[in-house]
């Protein structure tokens, strides 16, 4: 396994020296592969009565958000902060046995995927700006990435609608990764579209 995991982070590496895979492309999905992990072992433990486990994994998920929230867009910054609280009120909560339901947890865990969500389209709409097309693609694909895992975790479906704004918006992030042919103001339809679903859905899934 040792051996294997060498290989691969080689092989990575090669791939990120020789420009065929980007650098901020492979951080992103480390992040995001981490994050996902601990909330999948939150959710175990929890199930599983093992609360001190599952608390352990809140609370690494809530140190994470909190970094996100460091390094944040000035408009991003506040989602990704209440989230780190949320998430560490809960991992309180969950320690002491007082959540009582499962649901509680994954709705957290929703949040903090819309969070994500959106500031991943928020940077994306700056590298656009700055005319970085590349990372605006990469950063438009966390951002639906993000959105989709959202609405796993709170356990809803999303409208037809919504379905189609999500495959338009991943067909553009490629073309903008790839260098593709595209026209401006199709580019930022596809970004105020993002941001319009995303903050649709974090309506519904609101605390308040």
């Amino acid at each position: 396994m040792y051996r294997l995991n060498r290989v691969i982070v080689m092989v990575v590496f090669a791939l990120i020296v020789s420009g065929i895979m980007p650098c901020t492309a492979f951080a992103a999905s480390e992040s995001l592969y981490s994050i996902d992990q601990s909330f999948q072992k939150a959710k175990k433990g929890y199930l599983q009565k093992n609360m001190k486990s599952a608390a352990e994994q809140i609370q690494k998920s809530a140190s994470y958000m909190k970094g996100e929230a460091v390094k944040a867009s000035d408009k991003g910054k506040g989602a990704l902060t209440a989230s780190a609280e949320e998430l560490e009120k809960l991992a309180d909560d969950v320690k002491i046995g007082a959540v009582k339901s499962r649901k509680r947890i994954e709705e957290t865990f929703a949040r903090a995927y819309l969070a994500l969500a959106s500031e991943s389209r928020i940077k994306s709409t700056e590298s656009w700006a700055k005319k970085e097309t590349v990372k605006a693609g990469e950063l438009l694909d966390s951002a639906i990435k993000n959105l989709e895992k959202s609405f796993a975790w709170s356990g809803q479906k999303a409208e037809k609608g919504t379905k189609e704004v999500m495959k338009k918006t991943k067909d553009m992030s490629i073309k903008l990764k790839e260098k593709g042919t595209f026209a401006e103001e199709e580019v930022v339809k596809r970004l105020q579209e993002a941001e319009n679903e995303i903050k649709k859905f974090g309506k519904r899934i609101s605390l308040e």
